[in-house]
């Protein structure tokens, strides 16, 4: 093809391994050929290739689920790349065995308009987050589903019928898929829910103009409701007024009487703080006398505890004396402990060194000990390698003999259908030939006289009993290969755990000798480093014969200590006697504040016997004043008015106006919302009507849009064209012997009934007559079908937005004659123009010269191969 395709679905490469009969991977480019036949035998693979394109597209072919995956292969992997719309799309669907299918979506961004070529094309992805939604965008993109895409396109094997032979209601349902018209149901749809939600809106409407129509018949009740209220509030309004000027009066009274009361607190505040006061100089004055009388005795022992403090200080002099030298000794011992740090911390390290050496000898010696038991077990895994690698070796040859069976098998059941068919078609040859009178062939048309007849049907018969013989050896063959396969497979299961035992048993091996290898170097490494240097450790510490020079140094040290005549005793009775002595001091210290303070603190006594006499006087005066007052307030407090019960009173009627206050509110504001609702109501009741027109008109679009409005008039204008096309080409094919009528009413049985049903019939006119569709069989049905399929297909793309460019049919050829095959290669041939890619799959060697490209497949031992040629 010179370019994309306006408005048509072409393919450009078909790429496929692992699926039905193509086990390796196999390439098909559409862009060598516009017409080409798939030829080669029955079996051979030649109608996978359109089960590939199609399980591409929509997930479906003849065989689904993992009946598509090739047997010797674990995954079927098909991709497809295609022009439509303007636009090249890539999909390729994965499918391993046992796990779920992969599907992935691209489009092509840099691929030129007028050309195909994809060989650095930029791809960007479709793929949506699941299977399904991938599939549904395919679809989408598409505008058809299997069904559609395999009736308006394919003559599958099998399907040359698929569209004739339904029902006459699903064959208006396929034809007004194919014709594009499911957009109307949509609308169609989209019209009714939108009535429904105009409906529901209307049901609202009617709920809320009832409530409003129900709280209007309360307006009356409302008004006299409100009016008792308002008279209610002026009564308790007036009571309140009164009630509030009785309390007032009430509380000038009560306020009277608390200021009388609060100048009896004031006079019983002042007595306390007075008692609390003279209570004060009290203890005061007794704490005061207690301290003269304690320094009156302190000075008494003046000569006694001067004596004792002169014995403290001789006794300080002579500690001083002792504590210089202690000094001197002190700094000995400073200069003493800088070489024992040194010995003491090396000890500390060879102790903390011969700890580690210790510890790393014991674990040497587990090491010695675990080494001998891992070598028991490696050699005992190396004997269980050794059976397992066997076991290994005996599988393979199993699997080999397996696949020898099942080779021969695959070799049988392929042979088997062909031998089948080629015995019908020479059973069919006999007897036309037995049949035969005259003196021409029926079947090259060339003469034929009796003695060649006879000799003819010898000949085809032997043919068909070696072809007999062939296919009853195959059948047996079969039966015993079934046997030996269940045989052999049984076998080799008992080996299905072989290849993780050796796997396991490989990795234990492999750990044992690494873990025995690793001892080893720990011992050797033990052996020349470790044990020497644990042996002069010990000997070091057992002989003290380490820091040298550090013990050195302390030898001198402790000389120079010697010389200094240091006594710690003697120090220590020094310093006891110091402390024992150093109380003196206080005491002297006593003396001097006790000599010092008894002048001023006899004034201070004095001073206080004073003020106690003073204060007692005025706290007389107070208590005969507050005896007082306390009996004029007895009396007031007797005449005061109840305030509280007043108040509560009050608050009664403040209580009930505030209620009623909020009644004649939620009154008012029922009245006047009364007003608004009828308001409401009337734009409520214009809504209403304005939705109801809604309503009437959705209700006429979905007639329009449903099944017998637009769709059913695009089907009677499309019928008359499709009809015209198939009668040009079965007229070509019947050499005008036979023409196609479509029917799409009819009465109905009930002859009462005046109107007709809705039907999709097919009537054949031929010499015999007008018959229906289901009348006819063989070859005549075969015409049929091929002139309608082929029909729909130019309809399809001639019609604005048309959507298939590509034609294939699949074996179309067995049931016709001769001629028959004659006219419909002439028929294909007219047709050729109106579409991109035409494919014709036969296995009739004599028709295949007759295209000008041939796809050959073949069956081989590795699967399926495809050759152009």
């Amino acid at each position: 093809m010179g370019g994309i395709i306006q408005n048509a679905m072409i393919p450009i490469r078909l790429s496929l391994s692992g699926f039905l009969s193509y086990r390796d991977p196999v390439e098909l480019d559409f862009r060598t050929f516009d017409l080409a036949c798939i030829s080669g035998p029955n079996g051979a693979g030649k109608s996978s290739l359109l089960d590939a394109i199609t399980w591409a597209l929509f997930g479906q072919a003849r065989r689904r689920d993992e009946a598509i995956i090739n047997n010797q292969s674990d995954t079927a992997d098909v991709e497809l790349i295609f022009a439509y719309e303007g636009n090249v799309y890539r999909l390729r669907r994965i499918n391993p065995r046992g796990d779920p299918q992969i599907l992935e979506f691209h489009i092509a961004t840099n691929v030129q308009k007028d050309s195909l070529d994809i060989s650095n094309t930029t791809w960007k992805p479709l793929t949506e987050r699941t299977l399904r939604d991938t599939q549904n965008r395919i679809a989408e993109t598409l505008l058809l589903d299997y069904e559609t895409f395999v009736n308006a396109a394919f003559f599958l094997q099998g399907k040359a019928d698929q569209f004739t032979q339904q029902r006459p209601a699903d064959r208006k349902r396929i034809l007004s898929n194919i014709l594009g018209l499911e957009v109307w149901e949509t609308y169609r749809k989209r019209a009714f829910e939108r009535r429904r939600g105009v409906e529901e809106d209307i049901i609202n409407l009617d709920g809320r103009l009832k409530e409003i129509r129900d709280e209007l018949a309360e307006e009356e009740p409302r008004r006299k409701r409100l009016k008792e209220l308002e008279g209610e509030l002026k009564r308790l309004s007036k009571a309140r007024q009164d009630q509030e000027r009785v309390v007032d009066n009430m509380r000038k009274v009560v306020a009277a009487v608390e200021k009388q009361e609060e100048f009896v607190n004031s006079l019983t505040r002042q007595i306390e703080t007075l008692e609390r006061a003279m209570n004060e100089l009290g203890i005061r004055l007794e704490a005061r006398q207690k301290e003269r009388e304690s320094y009156t005795q302190t000075a008494a022992r003046a000569r006694e505890i001067r004596t004792a403090y002169q014995s403290w200080k001789d006794a300080r002099v002579e500690l001083e004396r002792w504590e210089k030298v202690a000094a001197q000794f002190r700094e000995g011992e400073r200069k003493r402990q800088a070489p024992l740090n040194v010995i003491n911390t090396e000890r500390a390290r060879l102790e903390t060194e011969l700890k580690t050496l210790l510890q790393e000898n014991e674990k040497v010696n587990n090491l010695v000990a675990e080494l001998r038991s891992v070598e028991e077990r490696l050699k005992d895994e190396g004997k269980a390698l050794q059976a397992t690698q066997a076991k290994l070796s005996r599988r393979a040859v199993l699997e080999k003999e397996l696949q020898t069976i099942k080779d021969q098998q695959s070799e049988a059941r392929a042979e088997n259908p062909r031998l089948k068919a080629e015995m019908e078609e020479l059973k069919k040859r006999i007897d036309r030939l037995e049949s035969v009178e005259g003196a021409a062939c029926p079947l090259c048309g060339q003469p034929l006289n009796e003695e060649d007849r006879e000799q003819l049907i010898q000949e085809l018969n032997t043919l068909g009993k070696e072809k007999g013989d062939r296919y009853r050896a195959n059948e047996k063959l079969l039966e015993g290969l079934e046997t030996q396969l269940e045989e052999v497979s049984l076998r080799i299961a008992e080996f299905s755990q072989v290849d993780t035992e050796l796997q396991e048993q490989t990795k234990t091996y492999s750990r044992l000798t690494e873990k025995v290898e690793q001892i080893e170097r720990v011992v050797n490494a033990w052996e020349e480093k470790g044990r020497p240097r644990l042996e002069d450790i010990q000997k070091d510490l057992t002989g003290e014969t380490f820091a040298q020079e550090a013990r050195a140094q302390l030898a001198s040290v402790d000389e120079e200590l010697k010389a200094i005549g240091y006594d710690a005793q003697v120090h220590d009775s020094a310093r006891q006697a110091e402390a024992e002595l150093r109380q003196a001091e206080e005491g002297l210290r006593e003396l001097e504040k006790a000599e010092a303070t008894l002048a001023p603190l006899e004034r201070e006594i004095a001073d206080v016997q004073s003020q106690i006499e003073s204060q007692g006087a005025t706290l007389q005066g107070l208590l005969a004043e507050h005896t007082k007052a306390s009996a004029s307030l007895a009396v007031a407090r007797a005449e005061a008015p109840d305030v509280e019960q007043a108040e509560r009173k009050l608050l009664d009627v403040q209580e009930q106006e505030n209620l009623i206050r909020l009644e004649v509110g939620a009154a008012q504001q029922q009245v006047d919302v009364l007003k608004g609702l009828k308001g409401r109501q009337k734009e409520l009741t214009a809504q209403r009507q304005e939705l109801a027109l809604k309503v009437d008109r959705y209700q006429v679009l979905e007639k329009a849009f449903g099944k017998n409005g637009v769709p059913a008039l695009l089907i009677e204008q499309a019928l008359p064209q499709i009809e015209m096309k198939a009668n040009e080409i079965l007229d070509r094919l019947s050499l005008g012997s036979m023409s196609v009528q479509f029917v799409t009413q009819r009465a109905y049985k009930d002859r009462k009934r005046d109107d007709l049903r809705e039907t999709l019939d097919i009537r054949i006119s031929d010499s015999a007559g007008v018959r229906d569709y289901e009348m006819y069989s063989g070859g005549e049905a075969f015409r049929v079908n091929f002139a309608i399929r082929l029909a729909l297909s130019e309809v399809l793309a001639r019609r604005a937005g048309a959507r298939l460019q590509t034609l294939v049919i699949d074996e179309g050829f067995g049931s016709q004659d001769a001629i028959g095959r004659q006219r419909l290669v002439e028929a294909i041939n007219l047709i050729k123009p109106d579409f991109a890619k035409i494919l014709v799959i036969t296995h009739i060697d004599e028709l295949k010269d007759v295209f000008p490209t041939r796809i050959e497949v073949e069956k081989t031992t590795r699967g399926s191969v495809v050759r152009v040629v």
